[in-house]
Parts: structure tokens; sequence; C-alpha cells
């Protein structure tokens, strides 16, 4: 998407809202589902390096031992 493309698209979002106020905030996404989305695409490239970097960012979320597993299993 061009820069004039989003630049619309962003005003188009803002007249949108109440009167005086700006326009209508997008809502923020729910973190699980981009962690789980983060980890099926690091897990999509089939590497030891994307495993690890999944478990890096998330080291205490339980798909962090997800990926551990899958790891395990590459070296199979």
């Amino acid at each position: 998407m061009s820069m004039i493309a989003t630049t619309g698209f962003v005003l188009a979002a803002a007249g949108d809202g109440p009167p005086g106020t700006g326009g209508t905030m997008i809502l923020p996404t729910d973190p699980e589902i981009v962690i789980e989305a983060e980890y099926k695409n690091f897990k999509a490239k089939g590497t030891r390096e994307a495993l690890e970097l999944f478990i890096a960012r998330h080291p205490d979320h339980p798909l962090a031992e997800q990926a551990r597993e899958d790891i395990r299993h590459l070296g199979k």
C-alpha cells in the first residue's frame, strides 16, 4: 500500500468517530492471537533458529514449550 493510499485510509477512518473526537480508535489486537500467529510463522520456517527466536521472545509463554518440543523433533 502506498503512503498516499495509507494516508487516505487513515483520514477516512478518522471521520468515522463522533463529531469533535478526531475519529474512532482502532481496537488493539489480542496479544494471544499475535503470539500464536508469530509461533505459526516461525514454525512454518522449519528452522531451529526461527523457533529459538520465538522462545527468546516469549520464554514463559506456553507455546515456548511447544517450540522446544518442535526443536527436539527437528534434531531427529
